[in-house]
């Protein structure tokens, strides 16, 4: 029987954030853990301030064995930067749980 694999990890604080519309978007990369599918992913933004005020912080898109996509935008719908996701550190907390 296939044993579970956990990976767990965090992306560099303020790297790689895209604009996109009104928010911004990371591309996260996974593929330290080595899963053999696509595993259930959980995640978070974490930050040095203001990450209170997003939504989609815990939304995964596009899962891969090898990463996902994370959207994330101000509550009040105002325009969210790169810039101040690399000022506030932003930065994604992740765990994945591959059951092949």
């Amino acid at each position: 029987m296939p044993t579970m694999r956990v990976g767990a990890g965090r992306t560099p604080a303020g790297q790689g954030w895209v604009n996109y519309g009104r928010g911004i978007y990371l591309d996260v990369d996974t593929s330290s853990a080595n899963f053999a599918g696509t595993p259930i992913y959980t995640c978070s933004v974490g930050g040095n301030g203001t990450q209170w005020g997003l939504v989609g912080t815990g939304a995964v898109y596009t899962p891969t064995a090898t990463g996902f996509r994370v959207y994330v935008q101000w509550r009040d719908n105002t325009d969210l930067a790169p810039a101040h996701a690399q000022q506030y550190g932003f930065h994604v907390n992740w765990i994945g749980v591959d059951n092949p």
